[in-house]
């Protein structure tokens, strides 16, 4: 059999590929592992008044990130 080149797959081919090769287990821990890679964390205080406008703008910029990575 042969080797599938998850590396070679860009993020939407990948997980089309997971899609319809569910029992595919590398393939799955690629993509989370590319997933879990790029996650941006936010750091926002309990007491901070404009915890709410960084926390949207964080979604914002992921939301972009994801759409241009789809591209």
């Amino acid at each position: 059999m042969t080797k599938i080149n998850y590396v070679a797959m860009n993020d939407q081919e990948l997980k089309r590929y997971i899609l319809t090769h569910r029992d595919d287990q590398e393939a799955f821990h690629t993509y989370m592992d590319r997933r879990h890679s790029r996650l941006n964390k936010i750091n926002v205080k309990l007491d901070d008044p404009d915890w709410e406008e960084k926390v949207l703008a964080a979604i914002q910029v992921q939301l972009n990130s994801n759409s241009q990575q789809d591209k």
